[in-house]
């Protein structure tokens, strides 16, 4: 796992992939939550579900609805704060509780001398958010497995992590 310090570097590295920040036992209420401040911090989204049709308006309700029977694809974009376009996928897993994934690439994260902190605050309000137990965020890995934060995981940071240095 990367050190704290590398957070920065992580976050604007070039590589042609994405980033991606997964939520370990979110719940559907927080999943609702999410997406309301979303389209707060983003205005309006748009998204699809499983079978690639558009979600209608009002989104919070057709993405939960969608992300319940199979999942929800959303793109929000505009963004005025850290950053400036995210995705997110939204699907339920076998047991019935939520799968959240959030995506943005380095280009859309505005650089700035406290990015490290705002970084560290955006994520755990989204955790807290959601109700989840912890963050991972990490390089996009198609191969990650849920939880391994391994030296070639990609994974630079675990909130767990930031209780202890931040």
């Amino acid at each position: 796992m990367t050190e704290l310090h590398d957070i920065v570097t992580s976050l604007l590295d070039k590589d042609r992939s994405c980033r991606d920040v997964n939520f370990e036992a979110p719940t559907w209420v927080g999943v609702g939550d999410l997406l309301t401040s979303l389209e707060s911090d983003f205005g309006a989204g748009s998204g699809t579900d499983q079978e690639g049709e558009p979600l209608p308006s009002p989104l919070q309700a057709s993405a939960l609805a969608a992300a319940k029977r199979g999942y929800a694809h959303l793109a929000f974009t505009e963004g005025a704060g850290m950053l400036r376009n995210l995705q997110a996928f939204i699907c339920c897993e076998d047991d019935g509780s939520p799968f959240v994934e959030l995506s943005f690439f380095p280009d859309d994260v505005r650089q700035t001398s406290s990015l490290r902190n705002e970084f560290i605050t955006w994520a755990q309000t989204l955790r807290l958010r959601l109700g989840a137990q912890r963050y991972y965020a990490r390089y996009e890995n198609v191969s990650w497995q849920f939880g391994d934060i391994s030296a070639q995981s990609g994974v630079f940071l675990v909130s767990d992590d930031i209780a202890s240095d931040a």
